[in-house]
């Protein structure tokens, strides 16, 4: 019997670098598979990486990173999403060269999965960003909040006696502790900031989707949430998708 030759697929490399963690992930031509979650460093993400044919892909990142993880993604042929990479949506943002790419990259993938309707994206990251993208196809802005690790630290750097406490745990309605207090009022704050968010935009936008990712949804009550999409890899959605929109162009 003759032997089949050996042959290593060739896939594309799509990366999301954020404020504190970097997450990446492969596409063969049929699917994401994510192979990376970690820090920014060039060392765990190349060990990441073997035994991967990459050439070409995509990556964002909403901070300065090293030169030598730069010069390794561009060794690989990838491109950087910029203000200035032609996506599938309409840009109404008055200040494009500001606007995170991780938002733009966010509002593309869900953009993908919804065609067509009203979307409002929210990342809950070391930011809560929200970001709507109407049916006609237009990236039409948002909003920037502190996310759920920030208001913790915020509370215990500027007072004086409020400790720094653990996301995890009970949330009473009502506190009788100060730890229980303190996480009640940040995770149910988010909670309900997220939901005022919702309820607004449906006055205007009635048949809103709404699209959830980034890696505190973990803290978002899904129960009884119609119309809610949880999609843990919305960025690196959104970078394939202009990536093809590129290649194809």
């Amino acid at each position: 019997m003759a032997k089949l030759a050996n042959f290593a697929v060739i896939m594309k490399l799509f990366a999301d670098i954020g404020n504190s963690l970097m997450k990446a992930a492969v596409n063969d031509g049929s699917a994401l598979r994510e192979v990376y979650y970690g820090p920014a460093e060039i060392e765990p993400f190349r060990d990441a990486l073997k035994g991967f044919t990459i050439d070409g892909g995509m990556w964002c990142t909403v901070r300065e990173i090293d030169t030598d993880l730069s010069s390794f993604l561009s060794s690989m042929s990838m491109v950087q999403l910029t203000h200035e990479t032609p996506v599938p949506l309409k840009n109404l943002y008055s200040t494009p060269q500001t606007l995170g790419m991780d938002r733009l990259a966010a509002a593309v993938g869900a953009w993908s999965l919804k065609q067509g309707h009203d979307l409002l994206v929210i990342d809950m990251g070391t930011a809560v960003t929200f970001d709507l993208v109407t049916a006609a196809g237009e990236y039409a802005g948002g909003n920037i909040a502190p996310g759920v690790a920030l208001r913790f630290s915020s509370l215990n750097e500027h007072t004086g006696r409020l400790p720094l406490v653990d996301a995890d745990g009970p949330t009473p309605r009502f506190g009788l502790s100060t730890t229980d207090s303190i996480r009640s009022g940040v995770i149910r704050g988010i909670n309900n900031e997220i939901n005022g968010y919702i309820l607004d935009l449906k006055e205007f936008f009635p048949s809103l989707f709404v699209f959830l990712t980034g890696g505190d949804i973990k803290f978002f009550d899904m129960n009884c949430k119609s119309g809610i999409f949880a999609v843990a890899n919305l960025v690196l959605k959104g970078l394939a998708c202009i990536f093809d929109y590129n290649e194809k162009s």
